[in-house]
């Protein structure tokens, strides 16, 4: 049947919130970023227009917020029981960027697209040891133990670290899930191509995690 097919970007870092786009060259906070509001809102209006007969989901980032990428997830998820959701990958769809992919009716990637880097990590930044040097404290008033948890004056203590490194687990194995229902693999079979490995799209292709090698032009055939 003859339709439109809506393009939905996923480029740049996935953020929570809104897409942005800001021009200064500005380490991490600069250039595009996609918004996880922005995309699953994107996304769910195009399941709402009725000439619209398919969505493919152009992505091009090496990640980001995991509870952003899981918001993406989610509309994918609902919006292929409605229409087809095709994923085409741009020069790089790793970590998050596949995260939002691997629920695609199908997934397409270039010969030397970046994919796969299934794995989570997380950082804390801390100067605790740079105010040493220059001979600053700090003094923290707080209501609960680890209500300052997220300082950056201050080292994290074993227990933190504990807390994080679960957190980090979690969201780990809820990532080895998502694409083992989204490309019908065996736990095991993710496990081999997981554990933060980074593929080309040919090889992607191989393990499949992608459907096929073409380009955008091929998703919205």
């Amino acid at each position: 049947n003859s339709g439109t097919v809506a393009l939905i970007g996923v480029e740049g870092g996935i953020t929570d919130g809104e897409s942005k786009n800001n021009p200064l060259p500005i380490p991490i906070f600069g250039g595009q970023s996609a918004g996880g509001y922005s995309v699953s809102r994107a996304i769910r209006k195009a399941t709402q227009i009725d000439h619209i007969k398919a969505i493919v989901l152009y992505v091009d980032s090496p990640g980001g917020s995991a509870l952003a990428s899981e918001i993406i997830w989610r509309e994918v998820t609902r919006a292929k029981t409605m229409k087809p959701v095709v994923a085409v990958m741009g020069d790089v769809a790793a970590s998050g960027g596949y995260y939002v992919s691997c629920a695609a009716n199908r997934i397409l990637a270039a010969p030397a697209t970046i994919t796969g880097s299934i794995g989570v990590f997380m950082l804390h930044l801390s100067n605790a040891e740079l105010w040493d040097k220059l001979g600053f404290t700090t003094e923290t008033i707080k209501m609960a133990q680890h209500s300052d948890f997220y300082s950056p004056d201050r080292r994290l203590t074993p227990s933190e670290k504990e807390n994080v490194n679960r957190s980090v687990e979690h969201i780990y194995q809820t990532f080895k899930k998502r694409v083992a229902d989204g490309r019908n693999l065996s736990a095991e079979q993710v496990e081999n191509v997981a554990k933060g490995r980074v593929w080309t799209g040919l090889r992607a292709f191989d393990h499949g995690l992608v459907d096929e090698i073409g380009t955008v032009f091929d998703g919205l055939r």
